[in-house]
């Protein structure tokens, strides 16, 4: 689940570790939809030591972006390389999530994402 919470500088930051899929949303679920509700700042997630994400995975990401953004906070991600960032390339959330534009490796195909006209 979360390596690690820690808030800073009226942010709070989750560190998250392995994989970012199916499963691991079922298990993160109810943990961002408190977060998302509550009030406070904007919230970072650190990806740097996760290595897949599938399109559950994505799912996770667009639900708190949109759940912030209803409350006029901001997700900023950080971390993010190699798979995950190629498929949230693919999923366009490197543009509303304004992450770097560096070449990244296909990301492997897996079920369709609809993140509701993110």
């Amino acid at each position: 689940m979360f390596e690690r919470i820690v808030s800073e500088d009226g942010r709070v930051r989750l560190q998250l570790k392995g994989a970012l899929d199916a499963a691991r949303w079922a298990e993160l679920r109810p943990g961002l939809e408190v977060l998302a509700a509550a009030p406070g700042g904007d919230v970072v997630l650190d990806l740097t030591n996760v290595r897949f994400i599938d399109g559950p995975g994505v799912g996770a990401i667009g639900f708190l972006f949109k759940r912030l953004r209803a409350r006029h906070r901001r997700l900023l991600v950080t971390g993010v390389s190699g798979q995950p960032l190629a498929l949230l390339h693919d999923h366009g959330l490197d543009r509303v999530l304004d992450l770097p534009r560096a070449a990244a490796p296909a990301a492997p195909r897996g079920g369709a994402v609809a993140l509701g006209g993110i």
